[in-house]
């Protein structure tokens, strides 16, 4: 019964994690679009080497603040794919 409850317990905190995870990212991604007209490059920079960054950085820890600096730089990276991938044919 105990690993019953466990097991519920990790998943309601998983499906929390998950959704505050999700809010981040897209929170993050909205704010990237906003601002990319003026902000492409550098946005496109910070989020490459951000996630890279984190990626070395947190490869032997797991925790929420590394989720979480991930999460703010693929936005930023993802952000800016729009407008760069609309360039060719505005141009």
């Amino acid at each position: 019964m105990d690993q019953a409850l466990d097991n519920r317990l990790d998943n309601r905190l998983d499906h929390k994690a998950t959704r505050h995870t999700l809010v981040l990212f897209g929170v993050t991604f909205a704010l990237a679009v906003l601002a990319s007209p003026v902000f492409v490059l550098y946005e496109l920079l910070l989020g490459a080497f951000g996630l890279v960054f984190t990626g070395m950085l947190t490869r032997g820890r797991e925790g929420t603040k590394a989720r979480a600096a991930t999460v703010v730089f693929a936005g930023l990276l993802a952000g800016s794919l729009p407008y760069l991938a609309a360039a060719p044919f505005v141009s």
